[in-house]
């Protein structure tokens, strides 16, 4: 099964608004919800999907965000992604990720760092 999720993330360094929306649309399932931390609100139309991502290329050119863990229970997906910019710095996030038979995400939830004990 491809890696649909892998490649989603990849999408965050594409600065190319057409190419990223074409590839968001071969990798998440016709209907999902995506939410972070930083959305205004859950989105589920692919072109807001693709727009909200394209900022992220805006803000912090030459950055990425690239899964370095994952674990799976009975068709989900947690998670952990790396943001990484340009100048070097990073930042780790995990995303709940519930997927279709195929292995595209229906339901994305992310949240900012681990989670570990304050």
């Amino acid at each position: 099964m491809p890696d649909y999720v892998t490649a989603f993330f990849a999408t965050w360094a594409e600065a190319d608004a057409d190419t990223r929306s074409a590839t968001l649309a071969e990798v998440i399932a016709k209907n999902f919800s995506y939410c972070d931390p930083n959305a205004p609100e859950t989105i589920s139309d692919l072109d807001a999907l693709s727009s909200y991502i394209g900022m992220f290329t805006q803000y912090a050119p030459g950055a990425t965000a690239q899964v370095v863990r994952t674990s799976e229970t009975k068709g989900h997906q947690r998670v952990t992604v790396a943001f990484r910019m340009a100048d070097g710095k990073e930042q780790l996030g995990q995303y709940f990720v519930e997927l279709d038979a195929d292995g595209r995400a229906t339901r994305m939830v992310g949240f900012a760092g681990l989670g570990e004990p304050e």
